[in-house]
């Protein structure tokens, strides 16, 4: 039997292990034959009070075998535990829905659950649990009905993988972002403030712009100044750069009797070296911090160039890691750190640099990793809640035939959001396709993070819509059918909308007071 996540392999076992120990004490007690009493006196006394004289036995009785019948029935079938349609751990699986990290998941199950729910959080499972007929029934139908839907549905490629291991991508290693910071302030600005002074129009200038973008020139790995003349050919790193041997024939300036300890590389080998080089150490490193995230690049941008896929795995991370000044008077981007710079730097944030786009923006991405991991943890509880509650129904329900269509609308209703957020994955991925059809400016999405932040938040108010607005939907329309079910639902999760709307409206009001802020001053 297939379920929809990790943690409800082990949500399922223990609501019915719970219903298995609520009907227990409801028989322990007596209760369970308290309908029954219950149908004994109402099929006396509405007939005696309703019918003519000489009908009333008769009538009574015949509803009476009526309404006893269907209530055994209903004990027999949705009632009491049977051992003929045991639930068993080995028979639950759940495999994940493919990602560009891992196209191919391994099936989880209660043995080897590939989740810390299972080892250290929900042990002691049972191996076995009885449950009755009907909701077996219900399970089985319900999780083949699933999965058959799935299956027919087109497939997704979770393209929001990139966003998220395109966030965890930074520097941690000291010296690194130290070696990053002197590229920074030896190569690139004294690249950057020759291009600005010059701003060549050559034929090959022109055709770097044109296959790497215009906004090229803006990043220290800029492919203009690596293969332009006059730029990262010629300009050396000003002090000794640690892993860098001393050349003699390249390190002129010292004394060959009496060589450094390293030497100074030029800005072209220092980044372009396939085993020293600053590019290849990035890359690394984004791997480090964000495991396979080069490979994911690759996965996203098959069609580009391995310099373009290198180039935007380097762009991530610095953009994570922006790098700083050698001297600390100034950081990237010319904001400052002290005295009179910080001041200015101050007032440019409140104004600028914080925004009410960019706020909102990254609220509702965050907004919304986090829904998108609870959602799947909020349908397994529920679940859990109502097979454990189901024996109260039953009972109250006076044994109803109703109630068990209305309970298993429910289990399927609940059930069936799996599928919903799989459709609303699969509109996402082609949002995103379609809104980037360039691969190359996906990649620059998140490098470039002040550049396409109204296309991001409007993905991701999009996206968060779906994911809680089409379970909700789809419990009103249970109930424009007809079914109870649908309203007691839609009540229930209401509480998972409102966190879509506390961020949009925090968002807002984060934008807002930014931007009168920088107007004020």
């Amino acid at each position: 039997m297939t379920v929809d996540s990790y943690l409800e392999l082990f949500t399922t076992l223990f609501g019915w292990t719970f219903y298995g120990i609520l009907w227990d004490v409801l028989v322990g007690t007596g209760i369970v034959f308290l309908p029954f009493l219950g149908i004994l006196i109402d099929n006396w006394r509405e007939p005696a009070q309703g019918g003519e004289f000489g009908t009333v036995t008769g009538l009574s009785l015949r509803r009476m075998e009526l309404e006893l019948f269907i209530a055994l029935l209903v004990v027999v079938l949705a009632g009491q535990p049977a051992a003929l349609t045991p639930l068993n751990a080995a028979s639950l699986n759940y495999t994940p829905p493919p990602t560009l990290i891992d196209p191919t998941p391994s099936t989880a199950t209660v043995a080897a659950p590939q989740s810390t729910y299972g080892s250290t959080g929900f042990t002691g499972s049972p191996a076995t649990v009885n449950i009755p007929v009907w909701w077996y029934a219900v399970l089985s139908m319900t999780s083949g009905f699933n999965h058959a839907v799935v299956e027919g549905l087109p497939s997704a490629s979770d393209m929001r993988t990139y966003e998220q291991q395109a966030r965890l991508a930074t520097i941690a290693d000291p010296r690194l972002r130290q070696e990053v910071s002197d590229f920074f302030s030896q190569c690139y600005i004294p690249a950057r403030s020759n291009y600005q002074a010059e701003r060549p129009a050559t034929a090959a200038v022109d055709t770097l712009l044109t296959t790497y973008g215009p906004d090229d020139p803006d990043w220290m790995g800029s492919q203009v100044y690596r293969n332009t003349p006059g730029y990262y050919d010629t300009l050396r790193a000003t002090t000794q750069v640690s892993g860098w041997a001393y050349n003699a024939a390249r390190d002129t300036e010292y004394d060959p009797v009496a060589p450094p300890t390293w030497g100074r590389p030029y800005c072209k080998q220092w980044w372009e070296d396939a085993s020293a080089g600053l590019r290849e150490k990035l890359i690394n490193e984004a791997d480090a911090t964000s495991a396979g995230f080069s490979g994911l690049v690759v996965a996203i941008a098959p069609a580009l160039a391995s310099e373009q896929q290198n180039d935007a795995v380097a762009k991530t991370v610095l953009a994570n890691s922006p790098p700083s000044w050698s001297n600390n008077d100034l950081v990237a981007h010319n904001s400052g750190s002290t005295g009179l710079l910080s001041t200015v730097e101050n007032v440019a944030k409140g104004g600028l640099a914080s925004g009410g786009v960019v706020a909102a923006s990254a609220l509702f991405s965050v907004t919304m990793t986090a829904v998108l991991q609870a959602l799947p943890m909020v349908q397994a509880v529920l679940l859990l809640g109502i097979y454990a509650l189901l024996p109260m129904i039953v009972v109250l329900s006076r044994y109803s035939i109703s109630m068990m269509v209305i309970g298993a609308m429910a289990i399927f209703t609940v059930k069936f959001w799996s599928v919903l957020w799989y459709l609303a994955l699969w509109v996402d991925q082609n949002l995103i396709l379609s809104m980037y059809p360039d691969v190359n400016v996906f990649l620059q999405m998140f490098a470039n993070p002040g550049e396409h932040d109204i296309k991001r938040m409007l993905l991701n108010m999009i996206t968060t819509s779906l994911y809680l607005g089409l379970p909700l939907l789809w419990s009103g329309m249970m109930a424009w059918a007809g079914v109870q079910v649908g309203r007691s639902i839609n009540n229930a999760t209401a509480p998972l909308a409102r966190a879509g709307e506390d961020a949009g409206r925090q968002g807002g009001a984060i934008g807002k007071a930014a931007v009168s802020r920088g107007i004020r001053r």
